[in-house]
């Protein structure tokens, strides 16, 4: 069970990629704890998604648009906690050198994950929460990176880009912390006839039950941001945690 023991009552947290996989079961966690819970999604309505998503404010973003995220940025208002854990998906018509092109700017920060992060950077400095704002990678943010390196690379990245922002944040009252899994999480498939469906960040599968069961991992990982993005952890910042298998 994950541990909710946590308190996030007044806060606006925002997890991306919260309609399925590890992204939903992030954000039901965080809704458990009276947090007021954003999701974004690629689709146009929430009600496209099989998932209930009727608990959360709902948000379609394309984070491999720069306008798009900046628009989105100047709509979603005051924000305490930023959970990314919307995988990369590039849109299948691009002509290569457009994948290519998409996959560095990713990289550098121009789209994805890093640029939503820095357009959002005023509002978590400005979090009036107990402990300051704060930012969650996922394995999510990994697969960003993955688009122009070896998996091996990319988490080297990831956690060396942690710490430089987490010291970075942490001057100005926010931290910038990241949570991974040993290997790719997944949610197991169920049967059709029952009414909610998600599937993982970064694998198709689905899981049609009424309440998220979440693997283990997925689990591990919702609770670890919880304590990330709790005051308990107001001094944590800049580390990269690597949950344990069961």
């Amino acid at each position: 069970m994950i541990d909710v023991g946590f308190d996030f009552s007044s806060r606006h947290v925002l997890v991306t990629g919260g309609t399925r996989g590890l992204g939903l079961v992030i954000a039901r966690a965080f809704l458990e704890t009276g947090a007021r819970v954003s999701i974004t999604g690629c689709k146009i309505l929430p009600s496209l998604y099989d998932a209930d998503l009727s608990r959360f404010d709902y948000h379609q973003l394309r984070l491999t648009s720069s306008d798009a995220i900046d628009s989105f940025v100047d709509r979603i208002g005051a924000v305490d906690v930023l959970v990314n854990a919307a995988g990369a998906r590039l849109d299948n018509t691009l002509e290569e050198h457009e994948r290519e092109f998409m996959a560095h700017s990713a990289r550098l920060g121009f789209v994805g994950p890093m640029r939503l992060t820095q357009q959002l950077r005023q509002r978590l400095y400005s979090s009036a929460a107990p402990g300051g704002g704060a930012v969650i990678h996922t394995a999510a943010t990994l697969r960003w990176l993955e688009l122009t390196q070896t998996p091996a690379d990319a988490q080297s990245e990831l956690v060396a880009h942690t710490e430089r922002a987490g010291r970075a944040w942490s001057r100005l009252g926010a931290r910038v912390n990241t949570v991974l899994s040993p290997g790719r999480l997944t949610v197991p498939a169920q049967p059709r006839p029952h009414a909610a469906s998600t599937s993982a960040a970064d694998e198709g599968s689905l899981m049609t039950l009424r309440r998220i069961s979440a693997s283990p991992r997925a689990e591990q990982v919702a609770t670890v941001t919880l304590f990330l993005a709790s005051s308990g952890s107001a001094a944590v910042s800049g580390q990269t945690i690597f949950t344990q298998d069961r």
